[in-house]
């Protein structure tokens, strides 16, 4: 039977907008934004720590693989314990996120009791060798799927041991939160699976920015002083990195990021930069 103190108050959607908003402002770096979400939630759900970041996750057909991870809220040890968690154990292994396969809607938010018994959760070795450790116990769990080929926003909000069970509200209030932030990826807040500019080469980033200014491949070749072959394959580069087909695609994509003034910074780089190095 729901309560009335099971339900959301007006603070906290004002709270949960508030977050999303500081998200959406640092949203072209995914570091920036996903450490400021995973940092406002443990203010917004009250909470000591939270984990989390991206996957490819194909439910309920495949484990999980974490494209991204991020945390708050844990002190050097705990830092260093989350690393060796997300490395030798991995979530794939956890009985919480092995519990979640089976769920295969594409919105899930639920607490570790709702997936996994005390029984099978105090015999775990996600909870001996790296939950118990870390002094982190009872979890809130919240999957977004934000594609069709399984991209997902995974949020973990945790308690430490002998504090008391997330409540209903604080499961709705995630729920909220994830359900409005979670669209938004991939579109004004930048994915951190999404391929980056900062991680072209050089003479790619000054190619890429004479494509933006309306070059062609013979305009681009004569302004850096290379040959039109070697321009080529510096575009036959920049399809692959960004996952695009055609030339109206990749500028769609890089315009959408830096807007129509990006190429300026692009340019940027020294011409003296090694030409053969390729992305």
């Amino acid at each position: 039977m729901t309560t009335k103190s099971d339900l959301l108050r007006f603070q906290d959607v004002r709270d949960a907008y508030r977050l999303i908003g500081e998200c959406r402002d640092l949203g072209s770096d995914p570091g920036l934004w996903q450490q400021r979400m995973f940092d406002g939630l443990r203010a917004l759900i009250g909470a000591p720590a939270t984990s989390g970041g991206e996957a490819r996750w194909r439910r309920p057909h495949a484990a999980i693989v974490p494209t991204a991870a991020f945390g708050s809220g844990f002190d050097a040890y705990g830092r260093a314990m989350y690393s060796a968690y997300m490395r030798d154990l991995t979530p794939a292994r956890d009985p919480v996120f092995r519990a979640l396969e089976s769920l295969a809607d594409r919105f899930v938010t639920r607490t570790r009791r709702q997936l996994v018994r005390d029984s099978v959760w105090y015999r775990s070795v996600a909870w001996h060798d790296y939950h118990r450790p870390t002094r982190i116990d009872d979890r809130l769990v919240s999957v977004y799927q934000i594609s069709s080929d399984g991209a997902s926003s995974v949020i973990t909000v945790h308690r430490a041991p002998g504090e008391r069970e997330f409540s209903p509200r604080e499961q709705r209030l995630l729920r909220f939160f994830h359900g409005e932030l979670g669209p938004l990826v991939g579109r004004s807040l930048v994915s951190a699976c999404e391929a980056r500019l900062d991680k072209l080469a050089p003479r790619i980033r000054q190619t890429l920015a004479c494509l933006l200014e309306g070059d062609s491949e013979k305009q681009a070749a004569a302004r850096l002083g290379l040959s039109q072959a070697t321009i080529h394959q510096y575009v036959t580069a920049l399809y692959r990195h960004f996952g695009v087909r055609s030339r109206a695609q990749l500028l769609a994509l890089v315009f959408k990021r830096l807007g129509p003034d990006g190429s300026r910074g692009l340019l940027a780089a020294s011409p003296g930069d090694d030409p053969s190095r390729l992305a």
